[in-house]
């Protein structure tokens, strides 16, 4: 058995997926992780094929999300920066809680769960809501800070490295212009 630290945000989100008194730790991430090679019995196992199956409609959905008139019509890059971030949690909740608590600078934080948090850690943050989720972001960032934190939340979900590249290709993009 190993010890690790956690910041309190996320202890907070652990304990909030428990499904029954008594309910570890480890068997809480394990069923969030859907990681059927880490077989423990009070884990529900889900097939490699079935996860594989149900996670490439939802990239399908991600992939479409930065592939829509909407996104590649948009200016603002901070807009097309918060509709990712929007997508992702919404493609798997549970991994990006955990792709944003490791997410952070040496003296940032660029997510949490409310403003005053990150507000917390750094003037003229400007921090947005994301939509749809109950995190808030840095957005005072330049277009490659914020392209570098897709990556990272993308990588640190286990996304494929080549949906990665079409979804930060997209984000650096300019904007088309409607005619």
């Amino acid at each position: 058995m190993k010890t690790i630290e956690i910041d309190d945000e996320l202890y907070q989100y652990i304990a909030s997926q428990t499904l029954h008194i008594g309910e570890s730790a480890s068997s809480i991430l394990r069923r969030l992780l859907t990681q059927d090679e880490l077989n423990d019995a009070n884990v529900p196992v889900i097939s490699k094929r079935a996860r594989a199956n149900t996670e490439r409609t939802d990239l399908v959905e991600l992939s479409q999300v930065v592939q829509s008139d909407a996104f590649r019509l948009e200016k603002k890059s901070v807009n097309r920066f918060l509709a990712i971030l929007a997508a992702l949690y919404s493609f798997n909740s549970s991994r990006f809680t955990l792709a944003a608590a490791s997410l952070h600078g040496s003296k940032r934080r660029y997510l949490a769960t409310s403003e005053g948090a990150l507000i917390e850690h750094g003037n003229n943050t400007k921090p947005k809501e994301i939509n749809g989720t109950s995190y808030w972001v840095v957005t005072n960032n330049n277009t490659a800070r914020k392209r570098y934190i897709i990556e990272a939340i993308m990588k640190n979900m286990a996304i494929e490295q080549n949906l990665i590249d079409l979804v930060t290709a997209a984000f650096m993009t300019k904007p088309e212009v409607k005619k």
